[in-house]
């Protein structure tokens, strides 16, 4: 068993999009929009995905606007778009394929072990509890920030702050998970151990040599 005083952290803090779980808007637009032939029309998914509900309309449920407040603001812009926005939310979890098993296994063994874990996402107020209820795993964290029931998103510090204060932390012990090099970069900035995340072996690599139980 690896010494615990040669431990350089002390808590593994995990982003949830891309990190736990796979979520792609596509998987969803690719079943909306299709062809005669039932294929997806793939100009039309990013069509729709660039002009009606495009990242920075996304981004503003993360901040904590609600659903229903989005889809005004949406069909504000497209009144002809009515069931496509609505099926943004209404089907979001088909935005989501699956979980990524090699990063959920990492989670897993570190809470087997006793080592604190912890959640810190840009997510909707009103689409992580769904999604939380389908994926147990995420059910794990000793504290989890969510961005939108703070109303503030990363990389800004304050949510960085927020989960620091409210988990207890000590930024230069603890690793930080993220796949945005900005998230990152703030993390960084804060004094946590940083590692963007591309895929699961190095990620364990990483806490591995941090002196972590995985």
């Amino acid at each position: 068993m690896r010494n615990v005083d040669a431990r350089l952290i002390d808590a593994v803090v995990f982003d949830v999009g891309q990190v736990l779980i796979e979520w792609d808007p596509r998987n969803l637009y690719r079943k909306v929009f299709t062809r005669d032939d039932a294929t997806p029309d793939e100009a039309r998914v990013e069509w729709f995905l660039a002009e009606v509900c495009h990242h920075d309309w996304n981004v503003e449920q993360d901040r904590g606007r609600s659903i229903a407040e989005a889809e005004a603001e949406a069909l504000s812009r497209h009144p002809d778009m009515g069931p496509a926005i609505r099926s943004y939310y209404g089907r979001f979890q088909a935005m989501i394929p699956r979980a990524i098993g090699g990063t959920v296994a990492v989670l897993e063994t570190l809470k087997a072990a006793g080592f604190p874990v912890h959640g810190l996402t840009n997510f909707g107020a009103e689409t992580f509890p769904r999604t939380r209820a389908r994926f147990d795993f995420l059910n794990a964290f000793d504290t989890v920030v969510v961005s939108g029931e703070e109303g503030v998103i990363k990389p800004d510090p304050r949510i960085y702050e927020i989960l620091i204060e409210r988990a207890g932390l000590d930024p230069a012990r603890t690793a930080f998970v993220d796949d945005s090099p900005r998230n990152i970069e703030a993390a960084r900035a804060l004094g946590f151990h940083a590692h963007r995340f591309e895929e699961a072996g190095s990620f364990r690599s990483w806490l591995q040599a941090l002196g972590a139980p995985v």
